[in-house]
């Protein structure tokens, strides 16, 4: 019986790829690089912002990595809500599933504290815990922060069912053992999705809820 769920934030919950993008690209201005354009950066995101800076720099400029990325921390902080906003669905989601007793919990490779300022503002109150990327615990696919989630929640591992847009998120599912529902609108679709071997692929936010509901009865 599913008695609680674990969400990826970035390309599941909300739409983050502009700001992340702008971002980036602010930084590379800054040192005179090219910059990219944003729906090239759906394949720069979800292994974490190490990641994400050493792909938008390319192999040439890996020497500028710890520069840029303390460039990119100040930035992001200021610009983390400028056009960041909840999918389509997912505030009906995410109130449908509070009220009917599931609990809630974020799992991000996005840095910890961007993690808690934006899940807060945009769910004030609805998260048991929220797990970003901090050097308490590797970055997903480890399930080291899936498996703090669910002690904050008192939940067993079949007891949880982990939703995200990446296969990252399908192997840190995979890693955690519990069941995966992967979301076609975030950054990398529904191929990659059901080629890491998600248990279910949706399209719209309602259907989470619909999966939920079989596994509670």
């Amino acid at each position: 019986m599913i008695k609680g769920c674990i969400f990826d934030l970035d390309g599941t919950l909300a739409n983050t790829l502009i700001d992340l993008a702008n971002t980036t690209n602010l930084v590379l201005k800054s040192h005179h690089l090219p910059i990219h354009d944003v729906s090239q950066y759906n394949f720069f995101v979800g292994n974490g912002v190490k990641k994400l800076m050493m792909r938008a720099l390319g192999e040439n400029h890996v020497d500028l990595l710890d520069e840029c990325l303390d460039e990119f921390y100040q930035l992001y902080d200021q610009h983390l809500l400028d056009n960041t906003k909840a999918y389509p669905g997912i505030d009906d989601l995410i109130n449908k599933l509070y009220d009917d007793g599931i609990l809630l919990s974020v799992v991000t490779n996005k840095p910890h504290h961007n993690a808690v300022a934006l899940t807060e503002y945009l769910f004030p109150g609805k998260f048991v815990s929220i797990y970003g990327n901090q050097d308490l615990y590797p970055v997903k696919p480890s399930p080291q922060s899936l498996e703090l989630a669910l002690k904050d929640m008192h939940l067993k591992n079949e007891e949880c069912i982990f939703i995200g847009d990446s296969n990252v998120d399908v192997n840190t599912a995979k890693n955690g053992h519990m069941p995966c529902i992967g979301v076609a609108w975030g950054s990398r679709g529904r191929k990659e999705l059901e080629a890491a071997g998600a248990d279910y692929v949706v399209d719209e936010a309602n259907e989470i809820a619909l999966i939920i509901n079989e596994y509670r009865h």
